[in-house]
């Protein structure tokens, strides 16, 4: 009797254990000066305590600080490691050392730039990390104050502090996002400084798209809230800057869609991408010395489009895009920027880009204009797919013939055509039919079983996958079905019947909701799980 409640208590130590979370912040202070004559500090502290070998041999057991030297100043103000038994060991020198930031590397504009990796030591299970540093920004480099915080960490945290402090004359706008408090205000010397403190903010959750509007935030701005509206209208377009490079690009080429097709090839082929974090760099390089240097961030690339399509006699305004829960409109918070042209919104990154109007829901839209930067709407759509293909299957290949129309671009076709090997194993062959490059299998969905946060999809989507299949020398072992379910995400039909000598097989799918909350969660996973499913799309052959 005493081995068994010896194990059952060593069962509990073991849960207990394994229960607790890699690492704890026991606290993380954020505080932010913005001075009269537009300089700013911005001082940081956190206390980490690590509770396994993974959390300091893999996740914390280094800082990571990008900042720009000819504008910032970066002090350590203290930064030392507590052991579990109390001893302090402070931070070597030789633990500080900057490095290029990996995004600059091909960047010469942006090689000034710097990150300071601060290597931890002393580290062990029970450890604290102590790490607090200050960056003073001289004046002309931020525009206006910009903060967009997002206050949940990989590991929880126990005490999280945010001070936003500036001259009492101008006005702090403020939000929160899934999460509710005022912040305490106090003056002192001609000065207003706000405070919020949050307790116990637990980590991000362990699930796939967890959707914006429950992910914690505090946005805060002193332009009247619209930061993100200010930075848009500084992106000043200069067709005379392209005029001769668009007049020998488009030599011979008369249509309209050929013009803008060519120009956002140009764009995206021949202008490198440097993902530059907003607000780093001090401007917006112009057209001209972005051409020049043949690379350039998203937002230059998108100044550069705007411009290569107005010295070729398009219309183009640029747009950006912010998740619709950010109020005030930080700059820091902007999910996407696109051109729009005619009625296409160009992405300067890729062909490819979907629709903004498949997050019109999710999304808030500002576009310049001739009264400058305004909010449009837009009207949702749904993605809908429709695929279509023909498939032979002989002794030793599968030949596809397929057609896929997008309803991003009804006039659009997709027209291919592929070949894979059959390999027999003992007489049997297994199939799978293809998928559609754009639908629900690219979104890697990872399904837990139950979830506690909402959902937040790509966007709705009808999906639809008719298949013909011919076989010869073959059997066909796999029997007819007909599996179906609707619910209120959604629904899905999966159909196989023979016809004559060919095998007719129908998948369908439709999501009608980007967001899927908790308790709709077992709704929307059945419909996924039933169309993941490879029992409904693999096919096993017998050789005759």
């Amino acid at each position: 009797m005493k081995k068994y409640n010896l194990l059952i208590i060593s069962l509990f130590v073991v849960l207990a254990v394994t229960a607790q979370p890699e690492a704890v912040f026991d606290k993380i202070v954020k505080q932010y000066t913005w001075n009269r004559d537009g300089s700013m500090t911005f001082r940081y502290r956190k206390e980490l305590k690590l509770n396994t070998h993974f959390a300091f041999n893999n996740l914390y057991g280094e800082t990571f600080i990008v900042y720009n030297p000819e504008f910032q100043i970066l002090k350590m103000n203290e930064s030392y490691t507590k052991q579990a038994d109390g001893t302090v060991i402070r931070t070597p020198d030789n633990a500080f050392n900057e490095v290029l930031p990996s995004f600059a590397a091909d960047a010469p504009a942006y090689n000034h730039l710097r990150e300071m990796v601060v290597t931890h030591t002393g580290l062990e299970i029970g450890a604290t990390i102590c790490l607090d540093y200050t960056l003073t920004t001289h004046v002309g480099f931020y525009p206006f104050l910009d903060v967009a915080e997002q206050l949940q960490e990989h590991s929880p945290v126990k005490d999280y502090q945010i001070e936003i402090t500036l001259p009492e004359e101008e006005k702090l706008t403020y939000g929160l996002n899934a999460l509710k408090g005022e912040p305490i205000v106090r003056r002192h010397h001609s000065m207003t400084t706000y405070a919020w403190h949050f307790q116990n903010i637990p980590a991000f959750p362990m699930e796939s798209y967890t959707a914006g509007k429950a992910s914690p935030m505090l946005f805060a701005s002193n332009a009247e809230g619209e930061n993100g509206v200010a930075w848009l209208s500084a992106m000043k377009v200069d067709p005379e800057a392209c005029t001769s490079l668009v007049a020998k690009l488009l030599e011979g080429r008369q249509k309209t869609d050929e013009k803008r097709s060519e120009i956002l090839r140009y764009v995206i082929d021949e202008i490198a991408t440097s993902q530059l974090p907003i607000l780093l760099s001090a401007k917006i390089r112009p057209p001209a010395e972005v051409l020049q240097s043949a690379y350039g961030t998203p937002a230059e690339k998108a100044t550069l489009l705007a411009s290569m399509l107005m010295a070729a006699g398009l219309d183009a305004e640029i747009m950006m895009s912010f998740p619709s829960f950010a109020t005030p409109i930080a700059v820091r918070a902007i999910s996407d920027i696109r051109v729009k042209s005619g009625d296409h919104y160009l992405s300067p990154l890729r062909k490819d880009a979907p629709d903004p109007a498949l997050r019109a829901r999710l999304d808030q839209f500002w576009q310049t204009g001739e009264n400058g930067v305004g909010l449009i709407q837009l009207d949702e759509k749904q993605m809908t797919l429709d695929y279509q293909a023909h498939i032979a299957l002989n002794d030793t290949m599968a030949s596809v013939n397929g057609t896929l129309i997008n309803s991003e671009d009804a006039t659009a076709q997709a027209d291919f055509s592929r070949q894979q090997a059959l390999r027999p194993n003992n007489g049997y062959a297994l199939y799978t039919l293809p998928a559609i490059d754009k639908g629900i299998d690219t979104w890697r969905l990872r399904l837990n079983s139950t979830r506690t946060q909402p959902m937040e999809l790509p966007c709705r989507i009808k999906e639809a996958c008719s298949y013909t299949l011919t076989v010869d020398g073959w059997d066909v072992e796999t029997r007819p079905f007909r599996k179906e379910i609707s619910n209120p995400v959604g629904k899905i039909s999966l159909t196989m019947h023979r016809e004559d000598n060919r095998l007719i097989i129908r998948r369908e799918i439709e999501l009608q909701k980007s967001i899927i909350e908790p308790n709709e969660y077992h709704a929307f996973r059945s419909l996924v799980l039933l169309w993941k499913n490879d029992a409904f799309r693999t096919l096993i052959l017998k050789k005759k």
